[in-house]
């Protein structure tokens, strides 16, 4: 794989989110950050119980952490915390 010209930044936060019921859709979780208003733009549902979610911005981020960690839902409660990207570490 070759890529030609810049990356462009990344603005985007990945989220990860854990501990979900098992029957949980991608618009159920959609369901869920919109009744906390808060945003996502991207959720991708893992087997296993859990779930990448992109936010918008940092700050997005950040509020989703310390609204949804800890939270109540479907019977589980809900792990939420940045999501680690592999070899992009500082």
């Amino acid at each position: 794989m070759s890529t030609t010209g810049k990356i462009p930044p990344i603005t985007m936060s990945k989220l990860y989110v854990g501990n979900l019921p098992n029957e949980t859709s991608e618009n159920g979780l959609r369901q869920l950050f919109l009744e906390q208003t808060l945003s996502c733009t991207n959720i991708l549902i893992k087997r296993g119980g859990y779930a990448f979610v992109d936010c918008p911005d940092q700050s997005s981020a950040d509020r989703a952490i310390d609204k949804l960690n800890g939270f109540g839902y479907n019977g589980t409660t809900l792990v939420v915390e940045p999501s680690v990207a592999s070899g992009k570490k500082k």
